[in-house]
């Protein structure tokens, strides 16, 4: 009977194991390709519904997520929970049930409460089979915790399944716990357990060809040494990564790449151009794939971007994108450290009011953040006491900013210390333990007193600065700087350059095309209708005549060979025609304002590419000539000829004024649709 029972249990061990390979390669072939999707749903969809086991609707879901169709996924894999016929098949359904959550529908919390239920399924099975899948459900506890802001947690799991693969003998998955506890120990800023632990994870993915794994620890690697502030190594590292994930058509993890490339883009101030180009490459393939976090992620950054290029309208808007998406997505971390960005976004602007509501909203929940978000917050609440003269306040918060500076310094020296001791007590080297351990605490303890040392200095120079800050202002004349174009910055920049670099090889002229109603059709028909029409009208004219182009939210820019004129004209026709019939389709009149404006007569032989953004004045005054006294055609062309070149010098502060006094003495002319206009008409 005993042997009966052994061989019973062998038998259904076998099978169960069997049963389990079988399903995992069905369920590898369905999501192998989007071709090979089409056809398994195709096949299953033939047969009666009745006649599809938990099996069949399990590799129907996975087919589904292949094909990005989260609805039907989800409804396929709660078929298969609810028909499964034993614990293993129900956790294997939680388990991708789990994964529908966090990755289609980025719901974290509901993959959570799916994977805490698989585990109860499996926690008393003690077939291969069922340990393979618990290591894979511990895996992904591990990342919904890190997506949830648990890291600790987070780690412990990831601990556990690196355990049970290595018990299990299993490869492929000891190489994702061992990324897994990298990334998580390197949000923890423990940088040797990551840095180990991508080592051993880099050896395995070798052995094993897994191009896909080596491109994800090139990232993480690329991802610790940008927190190191090593940006050159962080480089080199993503760059392997996003070659990688290209070869592959990983979008999603190529787009990834492609943010913390921009980020450490933008360490450097010359390079911010560089980075937005990444960042709007990053989020045409987000909003491609539907990723709301992604595309969080890459406004977030945008936002960062336009900052540094002291655009603040253009960074509010991309804060305020960012914020929205994580509300969405109830990622709490995310949701505090943007809000913190359009805080000091607001402080920088000098919008005090408007920083003290967001900063009284954050309020609440502040203590329980992570430490170096609270450090911002009272970063931000200092200079908002200080803004308004409240110097107690200021002091208060300042020593609430050195507390937490000491806080994040003593963990990461506890850290610092535990790791010490225990590669000491390896070697059994209690001595140089003791010795290393002492000058440890004598640094904190250096640090502590420079920092109280600083403490009362922090409040002096807060005072002084104040004061300073005051004087300056009163001292300033209110003047009015030239307009820029009202578009991303690194843009314009390389525009100007290419248009100085093109005006050196052939003298070249500036062709502007703009709606007169640009503040009408926004209201009637949103903010980003004319950056879109100006957009598509730039493409249209892409053709041998225009040398370079600059689109944004109110002009259209293109540089052309002065000397010919018959495909200037042509080509400044076919814009007019082509924006005219844009507008009319809208249902609105097309009331154009062209200008055309020749480098060499206005700027002179030897101008700066800065010179450029005083043009756009030239415009404007023209424009208000023509408002006094408006002509009847729908399109008005303005032109300009000059007495003698370069009438007017085009970085000094009133510029205004200098175009006036040149349009006056003669030395500049403008006509509007060839017709000279006459002095008389300046107010």
């Amino acid at each position: 009977m005993k042997c009966l029972t052994f061989v019973t249990f062998i038998l259904l061990f076998i099978s169960t194991n069997l049963a389990a390979e079988t399903l995992s390669s069905r369920m590898r072939d369905a999501a192998s390709s989007s071709e090979h999707a089409e056809q398994v749903i195709t096949s299953l969809q033939t047969q009666t519904e009745n006649s599809l086991s938990t099996e069949d609707y399990l590799v129907l879901a996975e087919s589904y997520q292949t094909l990005g169709k989260r609805e039907a996924a989800l409804d396929a894999v709660n078929k298969a929970e609810n028909m499964a016929p034993s614990d293993y098949l129900r956790a294997m359904s939680l388990f991708h049930k789990a994964q529908i959550y966090g990755i289609y529908f980025q719901d974290a919390e509901m993959a959570l409460v799916q994977l805490v239920e698989a585990e109860k399924h499996l926690i008393s099975l003690k077939d291969v089979a069922a340990k393979v899948l618990l290591s894979d459900v511990l895996n992904s506890f591990a990342s919904a915790n890190n997506v949830l802001g648990n890291l600790s947690q987070g780690l412990e799991y990831a601990k556990r399944s690196l355990l049970l693969a290595e018990e299990l003998s299993n490869t492929p998955r000891q190489l994702n716990a061992l990324v897994l506890i990298g990334r998580l120990a390197l949000q923890n800023n423990q940088y040797k357990v990551a840095f180990s632990h991508f080592e051993r994870a880099l050896v395995i993915a070798r052995e094993l060809s897994d191009d896909e794994q080596i491109a994800s620890i090139y990232f993480r690697m690329g991802m610790a040494y940008r927190k190191l502030d090593q940006h050159d190594l962080a480089l080199t590292h993503f760059q392997q990564a996003a070659e990688r994930y290209q070869q592959l058509n990983r979008l999603s993890n190529y787009s990834h790449v492609l943010i913390y490339m921009a980020e450490s883009y933008m360490e450097g101030e010359q390079q911010i151009a560089q980075a937005e180009t990444l960042l709007q490459q990053a989020l045409e393939i987000a909003e491609q794939l539907q990723h709301k976090q992604r595309t969080a992620l890459v406004y977030y950054s945008l936002g960062r971007a336009a900052l540094l290029s002291k655009n603040y309208p253009q960074s509010e808007q991309y804060y305020q994108l960012a914020f929205e998406n994580f509300k969405q997505l109830n990622i709490r971390s995310m949701m505090q450290e943007t809000a913190l960005a359009i805080v000091k976004l607001f402080i920088t602007q000098q919008r005090y009011a408007e920083a003290k509501v967001l900063l009284n909203e954050l309020s609440p929940d502040i203590e329980q953040a992570a430490i170096f978000l609270q450090l911002r917050y009272h970063d931000s609440a200092a200079a908002l006491a200080s803004a308004a003269g409240d110097w107690q306040l200021a002091y208060t918060l300042q020593e609430k900013v050195t507390q937490l500076n000491q806080q994040e310094l003593a963990e990461q020296m506890q850290y610092n210390m535990a790791e010490l001791s225990e590669g000491l007590s390896e070697l059994n080297e209690a001595e140089q333990y003791r010795q290393q351990l002492t000058a440890l605490k004598q640094t904190l303890a250096e640090t502590e007193s420079r920092q109280f040392l600083l403490q009362a200095l922090l409040v002096l120079l807060i005072f002084i600065c104040f004061v300073f800050w005051q004087l300056v202002r009163r001292q300033q004349n209110a003047v009015t700087p030239s307009v820029v174009p009202e578009l991303a910055p690194p843009q314009w920049v390389q525009f100007r350059e290419k248009a100085k670099v093109l005006d050196q090889q052939q003298t070249q002229s500036l062709l502007v095309i703009m709606p007169r109603q640009r503040a009408a059709l926004q209201r009637q028909f949103g903010r980003r209708i004319v950056t879109n029409m100006l957009k598509q009208l730039a493409q249209e004219l892409d053709t041998e005549a225009v040398n370079a182009s600059f689109s944004g939210s109110e002009m259209l820019w293109l540089a052309v060979d002065s000397q010919d004129k018959a495909a200037q004209s042509a080509l400044l026709e076919q814009a007019i025609q082509s924006f005219s019939n844009k507008l009319l389709a809208l249902g609105v009149a097309p009331a154009i304002l062209t200008a055309e404006l020749e480098l060499a007569s206005l700027l002179g032989p030897n101008w700066h590419k800065r010179d450029l953004n005083g043009l756009t004045d030239i415009v404007w005054f023209g424009w208000s000539l023509l408002e006094q006294s408006p002509p009847t055609d729908l399109a008005w062309r303005l032109s300009f000829t000059t007495e003698h070149a370069r009438p007017c010098e085009w970085q000094v502060e009133d510029l205004r004024t200098d175009i006036v006094n040149a349009y006056r003495l003669g030395e500049l002319t403008i006509l509007v649709n060839q017709q000279a206009l006459t002095p008389d008409q300046v107010d």
